[in-house]
C-alpha cells in the first residue's frame, strides 16, 4: 500500500466526535436568528454532520469485511440487532419518560393511526410510510442508515467493480431539483464514497501526497473547504446538503491531519464520538421537548451549546453503564454470533470474491 497514516478506528471516532458538535450546534441554533448571523449560518452549514458520518459509515461498513469470515445474512443481523438494540433501549427510555412525567404522548406526535405509526417509526421506516416526523423528529435518520445498511453488500460489490463510474450514477441524481430515490437521495453518493475509499485506501493515499506540503496542507485544506461551503451557499445547483459529501469528506481530511499532529485532540474528539450515536437517539429531548428553557437559559451560544453537550455526554455514559449492569451487552454480542443460513452466507461470500481479483474480501463485525 502506498504510504499514509492509516485511517483507523480512533481516526474514525474522532471524527465521528466533530460529527457530534456539528450535530448539537446545527439543532440549536439553525432556526434562531436573535443569535446572530454567525451563529445561525454555522448552524445550518453543521448540517453537514449528517453527511460525515453516512461516509464514516460506509468506510467502517467497508472496512469490516477485509479480514475474517462471515455473508450477508451474519452482517445484516449484527448491524442490524446492534442498531436496533440502541435505538429501541433509548426510545424505551425517553418515550417512558415523555409519557408519564414529561407530557408528551404519542397522540402528541401522531394524526391518526397512532400505534401502527410508532411501530413504523421503531423500525425506523417511517419517512417512506407517512410525512410526519413521529415521536422524535430527529429519528428521521433512521429510515436513511436503515435502508443503506441493506443496501450496503449490493453497493459494495457495484463499487468494487466500476469504482468511480458506479460514484458517478449517484452524482446524477443529484442534479435534477425534485428527488429520484426518496429519502436516499441525496445520501446515497456520500455513502458510496466512503465505500471507495476504503476499498482503495483513499485517506491514507491523501495524507501521503499532502505530507510534502508540511504545514501548508492544513491551509490547502482550509481553503477547499472555505471554497465549497461559498458553493454550497450561492451555486444555483447541487447546493446545500447535495454537495456535503465534498463538503463533509474535506472535513474528515482536515481533522485527520489535525489529529495525526494534535494527539490530545484526538483523544478528546474520539471520546465524544464513540457517544454519537447515543446522543443522536436522544438529544432532541434535552434541549427541545423537555428542558428547552433549562438548556437555552444560558443565554450565550458557546454556554448553551456546552450544557448541552456535557448533559448528553453524561446521559450517553449513565446508559452505557445500565447496558453493561443488565447484560444488554452481552444480549446482543450472542445474538450477533449465532450463524444463521451459513449455505447462503458462503454463497454470497463467494459473489462478493469474485468482485476482487487482487485479493480474497471476507466478512467480519469491526468491534
Amino acid at each position: 500500500m502506498m504510504g499514509g497514516k492509516p485511517f483507523n478506528i480512533d481516526s474514525t471516532n474522532a471524527c465521528k466526535g466533530v460529527a457530534l458538535i456539528l450535530l448539537l450546534w446545527h439543532h440549536l441554533f439553525f432556526s434562531f436568528p436573535e443569535y446572530g448571523f454567525f451563529v445561525v449560518n454555522t448552524a445550518k452549514l453543521s448540517k453537514v454532520c449528517v453527511a460525515i458520518f453516512v461516509l464514516l459509515s460506509g468506510f467502517g461498513f467497508s472496512e469490516s469485511i477485509k479480514h475474517k469470515r462471515a455473508g450477508m445474512f451474519h452482517f445484516y443481523k449484527k448491524r442490524l440487532v446492534k442498531l436496533y438494540s440502541n435505538y429501541w433501549f433509548i426510545a424505551l427510555i425517553f418515550v417512558f419518560i415523555g409519557t408519564f412525567w414529561m407530557g408528551r404522548q404519542l397522540e402528541d406526535a401522531f394524526d391518526s393511526h397512532i400505534y401502527t405509526k410508532f411501530v413504523i417509526q421503531m423500525l425506523g421506516l417511517h419517512r417512506f410510510a407517512y410525512g410526519e416526523y413521529g415521536y422524535n423528529a430527529t429519528w428521521w435518520y433512521m429510515s436513511v442508515i436503515v435502508p443503506l445498511i441493506i443496501l450496503f453488500p449490493f453497493i459494495y460489490v457495484l463499487t468494487k467493480k466500476f469504482g468511480l463510474f458506479f460514484l458517478f450514477l449517484f452524482l446524477l441524481l443529484l442534479i435534477p431539483e425534485k428527488q429520484i430515490i426518496p429519502v436516499l437521495n441525496t445520501w446515497l453518493l456520500p455513502f458510496g464514497l466512503g465505500i471507495y475509499a476504503s476499498q482503495r485506501n483513499l485517506i491514507s493515499k491523501i495524507d501521503f501526497k499532502l505530507e510534502k506540503y508540511r504545514s501548508w496542507k492544513y491551509l490547502m485544506l482550509l481553503t477547499a473547504v472555505c471554497l465549497v461551503v461559498a458553493f454550497r451557499s450561492f451555486s444555483p445547483y447541487m447546493r446545500g446538503t447535495e454537495i456535503d459529501w465534498l463538503f463533509g469528506g474535506l472535513i474528515i481530511l482536515f481533522v485527520f491531519e489535525l489529529i495525526n499532529t494534535f494527539g490530545m485532540l484526538e483523544k478528546f474528539l474520539s471520546f465524544l464520538g464513540k457517544h454519537l450515536f447515543n446522543i443522536f437517539l436522544f438529544h432532541t429531548f434535552i434541549y427541545y421537548y423537555f428542558w428547552s428553557e433549562f438548556i437555552y437559559s444560558f443565554h450565550y451560544p458557546v454556554f448553551i451549546f456546552l450544557a448541552l453537550l456535557s448533559i448528553c455526554v453524561l446521559i450517553s455514559m449513565c446508559i452505557d453503564q445500565v447496558k453493561k449492569r443488565i447484560y444488554l451487552n452481552r444480549l446482543v454480542y450472542f445474538i450477533e454470533e449465532h450463524r444463521l443460513c451459513p449455505k447462503m452466507d458462503l454463497l454470497f461470500q463467494k459473489n462478493i470474491e469474485k468482485s476482487d481479483n487482487s485479493q480474497r474480501y471476507k466478512w467480519i463485525e469491526n468491534r
